[in-house]
């Protein structure tokens, strides 16, 4: 009796086993990944995705583990990464990709819960979803075997972002991301390497209507040698303000939860962002904010109806303006954390920060202007 039911009891779990198996695959999209990962592009203009980021799954993030980021990996211990000793500046190979972009109601919800926004009837700056989806394009780019550089431990040093058009979400959309070429090189630094990623997104019915366009500048970290002594001029996008300028415009509290809430988004989960222990392994003291995350609640605190009357005029889409934001991320965000987000505003635009409220060091500043 027994036996009969520790044999039932193995073919249920065999059952399971395999129909959970069966049900992750059936959402990978091994096409399109073996074919952007494994062979040539077939166009001049790089590859073309036959799914938007935000149906990208756990298979098709295991399959991009096993292909792409585990064989940079074994090739960084066996010493064969990028060499960069004696350069100021690298030409990487170019690689392009396109996909289409769709934002549903289960995309702009997550949203809203992320900034604690679920039950409000506005969000500030609601558009920057659009930038937080399309971010995950960047990650396809850095794991290709053809780039060379590992993602283990990069992290995003800076973003620039434009708002061009005013679009609907419920639109389709089409999305162009690129990194390297003759006219992308990427910058050695003390620090190690910094590679720009660009995206832009179209209107899918005007191919040639620009919606948004981000610049993603990564720094791949690891041992390098500047052949000059000075920094690169994009590592200084600082213009300083006296602490008298800034004023107050509300509290961010970031907990040890945040990240999940904002990997909902995104989809960004890098292990130093979804566990305190594997961010230790990679020199943090414990698990770190996403800086997207951090600049969203910056940009819901400014450009809702309670915010800066001058911000909330650069950034109202609805009508018609076209606005830009940039943002430097100096030190990591380690979890839990109280920042105060002040603002300085003047003619031209406006300055932002995110101070610790305990420790009131600088972790992410910026600017916002109209285009």
């Amino acid at each position: 009796m027994r036996s009969d039911l520790t044999l039932a009891m193995s073919r249920i779990g065999v059952g399971l086993g395999v129909g959970a198996a069966a049900y992750a695959l059936s959402g990978l999209h091994v096409r399109s990944l073996f074919s952007f990962l494994l062979r040539a592009p077939p166009r001049s203009d790089g590859w073309q995705l036959d799914f938007a980021p935000t149906e990208i799954g756990w298979a098709d993030r295991a399959f991009l583990l096993l292909a792409g980021v585990l064989p940079k990996a074994v090739r960084s211990v066996l010493g064969r990464g990028l060499r960069v000793q004696g350069r100021d500046e690298i030409e990487l190979p170019r690689l392009e990709l396109r996909c289409p972009v769709r934002i549903g109601d289960a995309q702009k919800a997550a949203y809203r819960e992320s900034l604690g926004a679920a039950g409000e009837n506005e969000v500030g700056a609601e558009e920057f979803v659009l930038a937080a989806v399309t971010n995950q394009l960047m990650l396809l780019l850095v794991v290709h075997p053809r780039l060379p550089v590992s993602p283990l431990g990069a992290v995003n040093v800076r973003n620039r972002i434009e708002f061009h058009a005013t679009f609907d979400t419920d639109q389709p959309l089409t999305a162009h991301a690129s990194v390297g070429g003759s006219d992308n090189l990427a910058r050695v630094t003390r620090r190690g390497v910094e590679l720009d990623i660009h995206i832009d997104v179209f209107a899918a019915s005007s191919g040639s209507k620009l919606v948004m366009r981000q610049i993603i500048t990564i720094l791949a970290l690891g041992p390098s040698a500047p052949r000059s002594k000075a920094p690169p001029p994009a590592e200084s996008l600082d213009r300083p303000r006296k602490d008298a300028d800034y004023t107050s415009t509300g509290t961010i509290k970031m907990h040890s939860t945040s990240p999940r809430a904002w990997c909902r988004v995104c989809g960004d989960y890098n292990p130093i962002h979804v566990s305190s222990l594997l961010a230790r392994l990679f020199g943090f003291r414990g698990k770190i904010a996403h800086g997207n995350h951090v600049v969203a609640h910056l940009l819901h605190l400014v450009s809702s109806a309670s915010g800066p009357g001058s911000v909330r005029e650069i950034t109202d889409t609805s009508k018609g303006k076209r606005w830009w934001i940039e943002m430097h991320f100096k030190r990591p965000m380690i979890l839990p954390l109280q920042l105060e987000a002040q603002i300085a505003v003047d003619n031209t635009g406006a300055e932002w920060r995110c101070s610790g409220a305990k420790d009131d060091k600088v972790y992410v500043q910026g600017s916002i202007g109209a285009l």
